[in-house]
């Protein structure tokens, strides 16, 4: 499982419009940031256009290029080599606030750290985006072992991208409106960045499965995964009006803390059946086979068919438990409070990987920038999208 998210899109702006360069120094800078942020602009409203499967790639390449223009440009603010002729303002079309997505509509927002958070948003969408449509694909088993293992690479990243989001670019936006969209709180960053790294975590038991690892480990890995969609459901519920946030995301979450601590029941009930704990087994696989149940109808069809492919599972252990159990073992089945004082803590396998914003593309703290257009020269950022 994974989310989708919808790709942003935003207004045309010139920052020669807002910025004052004084001295001259920073004119074809401010220039190519202006038709840095065009591109990024153009590949949105393409994106928007388009039916998946979407060029995430090329999203990813106008986006790296941009971020060391804005960068520098923030910079050039603080150090005061640039002034404001006006006060920065640009509008976004929102991904996660959901009277947006109903309207279609976009949000103007004062502030030069509003453009910055959005940029990294996008980021992260595209990189969260390109990682879920590579599982998608068809492939022979020994290659599908590679597509796995770099999509679960690229949502580590793409949780270190929204780490850096809540940690230190939301914080350094000062006085900033109340009436900001939730897409730009820390708090719903900060979320994103645990269910991009549950994401990541899922992959890794789809790859356990194949490796036939125990029962046990199986369990320990989904509850582990449960529990960080749980921090990320927390993280949600603790904003202001939570049902504010998109309702599709809102239900992936909660029902992706359900699905897996769901999972890690059916793997318990599988290792209580092996250790022949034959009442601890159809205690755990009817509490899974009751959850997949309600999951099937989930208004995500990720979810819903998911679900369905574990129901139709749990359901066949289920006969074979409670047979076995009645003709045999006749074993009593604990009570629900027994069976939860039964599971185990989680097992985190994967953590995020630190997202390293790139040197400002001029300005202080700044590396010299050669542009060029020539066939098969390197530009800003190659390669840190994969």
């Amino acid at each position: 499982m994974s989310f989708i998210y919808p790709i942003p899109t935003t207004g045309s702006i010139s920052f020669s419009d807002f910025l004052l360069d004084e001295d001259n120094k920073y004119i074809n800078e401010i220039s190519e940031a202006t038709a840095q942020r065009g591109r990024v602009r153009a590949v949105l409203k393409e994106a928007n256009r388009t039916e998946e499967p979407k060029d995430y790639t090329k999203i990813l390449k106008t986006v790296i290029d941009y971020i060391p223009y804005l960068l520098g440009i923030i910079k050039c603010l603080e150090g005061r080599q640039l002034k404001l002729k006006k006060e920065f303002e640009t509008s976004w079309r929102c991904s996660l606030t959901d009277s947006v997505l109903k309207k279609k509509s976009r949000i103007s927002c004062r502030g030069i750290h509003y453009e910055l958070i959005f940029i990294f948003l996008t980021y992260g969408y595209a990189c969260s985006n390109k990682a879920s449509s590579s599982i998608k694909i068809q492939m022979q088993k020994d290659e599908i072992d590679n597509t796995l293992k770099q999509a679960a690479e690229l949502l580590r990243k793409v949780s270190g991208i929204f780490a850096y989001i809540a940690e230190k670019v939301c914080p350094t936006w000062q006085d900033p409106p109340a009436t900001r969209p939730p897409d730009v709180l820390s708090e719903l960053a900060a979320s994103m960045s645990k269910v991009a790294l549950a994401d990541s975590s899922s992959i890794a038991i789809r790859k356990a499965l194949m490796q036939q690892t125990s029962s046990s480990l199986l369990a320990k890995l989904s509850i582990g995964v449960a529990g960080r969609y749980e921090m990320a459901n927390g993280l949600i519920k603790s904003l202001g009006d939570s049902k504010k946030v998109c309702g599709d995301f809102r239900k992936y979450v909660s029902n992706g803390a359900l699905f897996h601590q769901s999972l890690g029941k059916k793997f318990l009930a599988k290792d209580a059946y092996e250790h022949q704990q034959i009442g601890k087994a159809v205690g755990f696989i009817k509490e899974a086979k009751d959850v997949f149940h309600l999951l099937t109808r989930s208004k995500s069809p990720t979810i819903a068919k998911h679900a369905l492919q574990e129901y139709e599972e749990v359901d066949e252990l289920y006969k074979r438990y409670v047979g076995f159990n009645d003709k045999v073992a006749c074993d009593k089945v604990p009570s629900k409070a027994d069976l939860q004082a039964l599971i185990p803590g989680g097992r985190v396998v994967h953590d995020m990987i630190k997202y390293t914003p790139p040197k400002p593309a001029f300005g202080p703290d700044s590396e010299r920038v050669i542009t060029t257009t020539s066939v098969g020269l390197n530009y800003i950022g190659e390669n840190q999208y994969y």
